[in-house]
């Protein structure tokens, strides 16, 4: 359908826009209800798998912790039969305790309460002051002393009934450790007389979780109320046998099962889910955990395929609908030729022109530079239509002008993308002079504080004597702003922004490192104090579409032009940062040959008068919207104007009219180029001022990445201003 022309309608309805709007509704909630359904199966199925490896670990935890008291009885069992035997030898004091139990019937005595008993390694008498007084091992060293071992000074006061847990501690003469578990030895009046000790090995709860196979990821622990790591399985990374855990020390110490997960778990650091259960008769605590990997490792082999299943089902119904909205477009076309057989005819009319030019469109779309030249015609007629409905709309509707405004930013966004993308690859046309970049930096300062707002201070300090740099200005500004923007986002809105600017000799070394002439160049330095960039982040903040802002906030190629913009200039960015301390970009900038003129900012567009009109252009366009367009700003601007679509007719007008004084022409037309229609223009008019407009400055009017000499280029896509203010200079 030709653009703007009305659709065919039937009943007052355009054709095949209801049933396709309806098509296209019924598509969204389709395909949003199978996301929505897939989303919420994949998380049922994971909340069932945590909840089942949930009860799989309180099962085994709670015949762990019955395994772990019947171990910890046994021991418990010898301790309070000796209570039991010292109490009915009638010791009443600390002489007679040490007197009736140092003998040798006493060793053996000890020696067969052990026996049997695999998790006791040695049992002890200890007297009141530490020492010790007999013991079940043969190497009895009455000159050790335990007086200072927390045991020791925690059972001093203890009720006799109250057995203590002692930490670990390594046993002697083995490379193996021991825990200890500790009765007071009272006299009748309560008097304390000294400590049974019992050393339990610690391997033999280890070699009991790992007898269990629990499989891989899976960690079984023994712990102290207080947090006191007594046996794991498997053993801690790094071998410590000294170690606490804040989690177990702060959680309450109930006799039933608790769960609770955590991110960097005790040993290893993995992420895992825990089961926990205090034993009743003793102060130990026992940990069943498996890693979040090992218990949804099924599940993610489900989530796959039923995603794989989601996403085959969304394009069958896309794949549904796509035919069902043809087949209506079929019904409708042929309900048309039925009533109107030259309307049918126009149709396909229409259709055969919509495939050629669709053809024509993908054999461009195979040329990586024709895509920007493309995009931005399109963007031009779009943008320039828009702008001209905002100029003339009527008050009809106050909710047109705002709709279009809309429309219009959109479009300019899309063009912003472009010209991102153009500048990355090293393609946008630079028009370099010689800049004085003290005059540019005071004459952003006003732009940079609207754009940052008032929470962030913004300081500036020059250097003596700064060179003048040879860049792009209006590139330098988009460039300076990108950088500042990122700084405010860093900062969140509030901070300080400091730009510094030196002169700088690079040498060989450091062109070496940097990657870039030696010689000598304006550096800028923008540094905010932001929370800073991880090290990961900052090998990849240069790369397009990059980006660590929330989706709808950034479109990562802000940094992406900068670097492509200096690369294409011959300087370079640098980025340095830190995390907490925040981000220093430089920006090192070539320096201009000293005896060329500085230029100055860029005038503003509002400064546009009508003191050139009058003069007569030949407008050479082969887009018939963009042409249009043109045409209408130039005589709205009080030009005469005269249009061609080509080279050949072009070259036709200049012969028969006289009164032209510029030509502005396209660079990519057919046949004949723009540059090649300009020197053949020259040949017939010497006094002919020529501008050149394309979306994508091809190597016709580029050389070594810069604008040829005396080229003056409009960017498509440009504003009615835009191209008001270009021709005026040119003019």
């Amino acid at each position: 359908m030709p653009i703007g022309s009305e659709p065919e309608r039937i009943d007052g309805r355009p054709l095949a826009v209801r049933p396709r709007r309806i098509l296209l509704l019924a598509g969204v909630v389709v395909v949003l209800a199978l996301c929505a359904a897939t989303a919420l199966v994949i998380w049922q199925l994971r909340t069932q798998e945590i909840r089942a490896a949930k009860r799989e670990l309180i099962t085994l935890d709670v015949l762990l912790v019955e395994e772990t008291e019947r171990a910890l009885q046994s021991v418990d069992l010898v301790l309070r039969n000796l209570q039991e035997k010292i109490a009915a030898d009638g010791v009443t004091t600390v002489e007679d305790y040490v007197r009736t139990q140092s003998g040798q019937e006493t060793h053996e005595l000890l020696r067969s309460k052990i026996t049997g008993i695999p998790q006791i390694q040695a049992v002890a008498l200890i007297g009141a002051d530490g020492h010790l007084i007999n013991s079940s091992r043969d190497d009895l060293n009455p000159a050790i002393n335990v007086s200072g071992r927390d045991y020791f000074e925690a059972m001093r006061g203890a009720p006799a009934d109250a057995p203590f847990l002692a930490d670990l501690a390594p046993t002697r003469g083995a490379q193996t450790w021991s825990m200890f578990l500790v009765r007071r030895v009272s006299a009748p009046d309560g008097t304390f007389l000294g400590l049974i000790r019992g050393s339990i090995d610690v391997g033999y709860f280890e070699n009991l979780y790992k007898a269990l196979e629990i499989g891989d990821g899976a960690a079984v622990a023994l712990w102290r109320e207080d947090g006191t790591l007594l046996a794991r399985y498997p053993p801690v990374v790094g071998g410590a046998r000294s170690f606490r855990s804040n989690v177990i020390a702060g959680r309450p110490h109930l006799g039933v099962p608790q769960t609770y997960s955590v991110e960097h778990s005790s040993g290893d650091g993995l992420a895992r889910l825990f089961a926990t259960i205090t034993a009743k008769q003793f102060p130990v605590v026992v940990t069943v955990g498996q890693t979040f990997d090992e218990i949804l490792k099924d599940w993610r082999h489900v989530a796959t395929l039923i995603v794989a299943s989601a996403i085959l089902c969304i394009t069958a119904v896309i794949l549904s609908l796509w035919l069902l909205a043809r087949q209506f477009a079929a019904y409708e076309a042929l309900h048309i030729a039925m009533q109107q057989r030259g309307a049918a005819e126009a149709a396909r009319i229409e259709v055969e022109e919509q495939l050629r030019q669709a053809q024509k469109l993908e054999a461009i779309g195979q040329l990586t530079g024709g895509i920007a030249h493309d995009f931005n015609n399109l963007l031009t007629a779009v943008m320039g239509n828009l702008e001209l409905l905002i100029k003339h709309i009527g008050s009809a509707d106050p909710r047109l002008p705002r709709w279009a405004k809309s429309a219009f930013e959109a479009a300019k966004r899309g063009a912003m993308l472009t010209q991102h993308l153009l500048a990355f690859s090293r393609r946008q046309p630079l028009d370099p002079k010689p800049t004085d970049i003290v005059q540019l930096l005071d004459s952003m300062l006003e732009l940079l504080c609207r754009t940052l707002g008032e929470n962030i201070e913004i300081k500036t300090m020059v250097a003596d004597g700064l060179w003048r740099a040879f860049v792009d200005v209006n590139q330098l500004d988009n460039a300076i702003l990108n950088i500042a923007i990122n700084a405010r986002d860093a900062m969140e809105g509030k901070g300080r922004l400091l730009i510094e600017a030196h002169n700088v000799v690079v040498d060989a070394e450091t062109s070496a490192q940097l990657d870039i002439e030696s010689g000598g160049y304006v550096l800028v330095s923008i540094s905010d104090t932001g929370k800073g960039i991880a090290k990961h982040v900052l090998d990849r903040v240069f790369e397009p579409f990059f980006t660590t802002k929330p989706i709808g906030q950034g479109t990562g190629l802000g940094l992406s032009q900068v670097y492509g913009f200096l690369k294409q200039t011959g300087g370079k960015a640098a980025l340095e940062s830190e995390l907490g301390h925040g981000t220093t970009v430089r920006i090192y900038l070539p320096r201009a040959v000293a005896d060329e003129p500085a230029v100055l900012r860029p005038a503003s567009l509002a400064e546009k008068t009508k003191a050139d009109a009058g003069s007569v252009i030949l407008v050479v366009e082969d887009e018939d919207d963009v042409r249009a367009y043109m045409v209408e700003i130039l005589i709205d601007l009080g030009h005469a104007v005269r249009e061609a679509r080509n080279a050949t007719e072009a070259l036709d007008i200049l012969r028969r009219d006289q009164t032209i004084i510029l030509l502005l022409t396209d660079i990519g037309l057919p046949g004949l180029n723009g540059r090649e229609l300009a020197k053949q223009a020259l040949i017939l008019r010497p006094d002919l001022k020529t501008l050149f407009a394309s979306g994508y400055a091809r190597q016709a009017i580029m050389h070594n990445d810069r604008l040829d000499e005396g080229v003056e280029l409009l960017v498509k896509p440009f504003t009615h201003e835009e191209l008001a203010q270009k021709v005026r200079l040119v003019l």
